[in-house]
């Protein structure tokens, strides 16, 4: 078994699961992360979950977040911390949405209003999509009209770590 070397605490940072975790638990961490990040002021209404799992089914695969919280207006977040670049964070984001939102709703329910606003933030240490941005923000647009938003409430972010020069 190929076991990782053990490091000391002032070797982790942020990325680090462990380091990370214990951090994002602390509500207070979590809302200046999120403030930063989003630069609104944030007001948790429950307290940040880490490894939070989403399960639909036992017979299909299932997802671990790594925070998972909502603020007093109901909008939901959901940030992870990526080391890597998987080459599948897009479409990873996107199965995330999907199993997010379907723990949203009560079986039989038909107000897809009731669905709330989302957001999903991938802190990383490198570009993903190597444009040289700082952070990359998307929603639903329209290709016909680029202005025309679909307004669905979901919004992702991916802040890399590094600012770009």
């Amino acid at each position: 078994m190929n076991q990782k070397p053990k490091r000391t605490l002032q070797e982790l940072d942020l990325l680090d699961r462990f380091l990370f975790d214990a951090t994002m638990e602390d509500p207070d961490a979590y809302e200046a992360l999120l403030e930063i990040l989003l630069g609104e002021e944030i007001y948790l209404l429950t307290p940040p979950e880490t490894e939070k799992e989403f399960r639909v089914s036992p017979l299909l695969r299932s997802i671990r977040v790594d925070v998972y919280s909502m603020d007093r207006t109901k909008r939901v977040f959901q940030t992870e911390a990526q080391k890597e670049n998987t080459h599948n964070l897009p479409k990873r984001s996107r199965y995330y949405q999907s199993l997010m939102d379907t723990a949203m709703l009560e079986p039989g329910c038909v107000d897809f209003n009731l669905l709330k606003d989302t957001c999903i933030i991938m802190i990383a240490p490198f570009d993903l999509f190597g444009q040289g941005k700082y952070r990359y923000t998307f929603r639903m647009t329209c290709e016909e009209s680029e202005k025309l938003e679909l307004q669905d409430g979901a919004k992702r972010k991916d802040p890399h770590h590094k600012e770009a020069g």
